[in-house]
């Protein structure tokens, strides 16, 4: 049976200190059947402009080529009703526009926000979710909030390392929301039902 396969965006760590760390958290070991890229948006991609698909940035294509491959998005993004960080944004644009085989058109897309202390009266919709509204993505949520995460994401091992989440509770409803990810990406591409979780 076929893995689905997810990529995890954030933005870069100098814009988004939790972004990278979750998207860690939840790559190793993984859901059954689900495997996880975390793909921090490149620092460097230049600002949207409209411009046809075949003159697009090199960096540019390489990304959306990226997104295309992919069965599913995983948005890390911070717990804010502003503008997601700048080059996460950026990504975001880029995606969505030119809509002519935009990567985010039909693709399931799950969005999750950390805050780095407790969220207290969350906004309904972030930026992010918006675009992805706007962009005719299909947005399986509603979003996963991960609250005190300057606690609870504990990096273990340096950059590209293990990160563990600190609360089994949110844990188990990341996981959830990553399965049922997984399984909106498997309805899309036509593939057959996902492996049974190991606790069933």
């Amino acid at each position: 049976m076929n893995d689905i396969h997810i990529v995890g965006l954030c933005a870069p760590s100098e814009t988004d200190p939790y972004g990278e760390l979750l998207l860690r958290a939840l790559s190793t070991p993984g859901s059954q059947g689900i495997h996880l890229d975390v793909c921090p948006v490149p620092p460097d991609l230049p600002p949207h402009e409209a411009l046809p698909a075949d003159r697009l940035p090199p960096s540019v294509r390489a990304l959306r080529q990226t997104a295309h491959r992919a069965h599913a998005l995983l948005l890390a993004v911070p717990e804010a009703p502003d503008v997601p960080p700048a080059p996460l944004l950026t990504a975001l644009q880029w995606l969505a526009r030119p809509a002519a085989g935009a990567p985010l058109t039909a693709k399931p897309v799950a969005v999750m926000s950390v805050a780095p202390g407790p969220a207290e009266a969350p906004e309904p919709f972030t930026e992010a979710e918006h675009i992805l509204l706007a962009a005719d993505s299909v947005t399986v949520g509603p979003r996963s909030i991960v609250p005190n995460a300057a606690r609870v994401l504990r990096d273990q091992g340096g950059p590209g390392g293990r990160v563990v989440i600190g609360d089994p509770a949110v844990t188990m409803r990341l996981l959830l929301h990553v399965r049922c990810l997984g399984s909106a990406a498997r309805t899309a591409a036509r593939l057959g039902p996902a492996p049974e979780p190991p606790w069933i």
